[in-house]
């Protein structure tokens, strides 16, 4: 049976069927964004067409909800989400949380099933004769192990199961560049953290140990950034861009872009004419540099090691003992966190693959 892997990211969806990225964003391009709107109309958008829609109907865009999917309404974790996100979350009843949208309610896991309908519809009568491999974060607890199948289900997916991120990845070069050894993988993607020590040999992968951080990912990188910037601009110019929560939600997405920029450039300037127009420095902006962004967001990377501290413990093995460090999530793709890999196990992450589609690539690999 054809396998057909989907990596259903907290930032973006991706998808890999006979060892091909396909097309599902917009575009053609590999990476959906994982973005709901539901539209004046009446109509659903999902992928970039719908981030776009963040800036201007945020209470019916609903982005970063795989941070909920399978957690109860009174989870420590929903409050910290619900406090965060600029989202109407109510109890459904049986204490799941639900968005409440001008289309009625939802939950994470509906959210979940529409961006997978982007891959199931194309296929059509074909996805019964696929085995369909979802990943999912190893901190993920049988909860949301079961609401991730459900969404999948709804999506049209029949044949079905779970493999850890982590595993896809290792699965990722295991089988196509033919890594052997003891490897961590080092997985920072736009909501969680997940890093695992993984014994590669002919005889196929075991896990060693495992240790995760659910809620830290580039999501915390964003919000770091448009928290200095709220506190640069009432500094400098007596104006707060936290009144209004609006003008809060466009700021974090416009962080969020200045974030993928210094992924590449030493400095950018974020474009306050888009977040609030009517700011004193609305037509200027605000500079960054990467440097600045750096400092801002050390004590995030360094609790990513802490959390390879555990694995490595639990292991019996030490970070400079690795074969190799395989890269996976967007995220990676920060000098900041190339750097501090490299600096930690003493050799650069490994990057054949690309970080954002590696976890796909693996999970239509994984064999059962």
């Amino acid at each position: 049976m054809r396998q057909l892997g989907i990596d259903l990211g907290t930032t973006n969806t991706v998808a890999c069927f006979d060892d091909e990225i396909l097309g599902i964003g917009d575009g053609g391009v590999g990476t959906l964004p994982s973005v709901v709107a539901f539209l004046p109309n009446g109509t659903i958008s999902t992928g970039q067409a719908a981030r776009r829609r963040r800036a201007i109907d945020g209470s019916n865009t609903i982005f970063s909800s795989k941070r909920i999917i399978g957690r109860r309404f009174e989870d420590e974790r929903t409050r910290e989400f619900c406090e965060r996100y600029p989202f109407d979350v109510v109890d459904a009843g049986d204490d799941t949380p639900v968005f409440v949208t001008r289309a009625g309610r939802h939950s994470p896991t509906d959210i979940a099933a529409h961006l997978m309908r982007r891959i199931a519809e194309p296929l059509g009568d074909e996805v019964r004769d696929i085995e369909v491999v979802v990943t999912v974060p190893t901190g993920f607890g049988e909860s949301q192990r079961e609401a991730t199948l459900d969404a999948a289900r709804k999506a049209g997916f029949v044949n079905l199961r779970l493999v850890d991120e982590a595993v896809a990845t290792a699965h990722a070069y295991h089988d196509a560049a033919a890594m052997r050894g003891t490897v961590a993988v080092y997985d920072l993607g736009g909501g969680t953290f997940d890093v695992s020590v993984v014994e590669s040999s002919d005889k196929g992968l075991r896990v060693l140990s495992r240790a995760t951080e659910p809620f830290l990912g580039g999501d915390d990188i964003d919000q770091k950034i448009a928290d200095w910037v709220t506190e640069e601009v009432l500094k400098q110019h007596n104006w707060d861009l936290s009144n209004y929560a609006e003008v809060s939600m466009r700021l974090v997405a416009e962080c969020e872009n200045a974030k993928i920029r210094l992924a590449w450039a030493e400095e950018t300037r974020i474009d306050l004419a888009q977040v609030d127009p009517e700011c004193p420095i609305a037509a200027e902006g605000l500079p960054i540099r990467r440097a600045a962004m750096e400092k801002l967001c050390m004590d995030l990377l360094q609790r990513t090691f802490i959390a390879c501290d555990e694995a490595l413990a639990d292991a019996g093995v030490s970070a400079r003992s690795m074969d190799a460090v395989l890269l996976a999530g967007g995220t990676t793709y920060l000098p900041m966190v190339q750097d501090g890999v490299g600096a930690y196990f003493g050799t650069r992450g490994r990057t054949e693959f690309d970080p954002t589609t590696v976890v796909a690539h693996g999970a239509s690999r994984a064999k059962a």
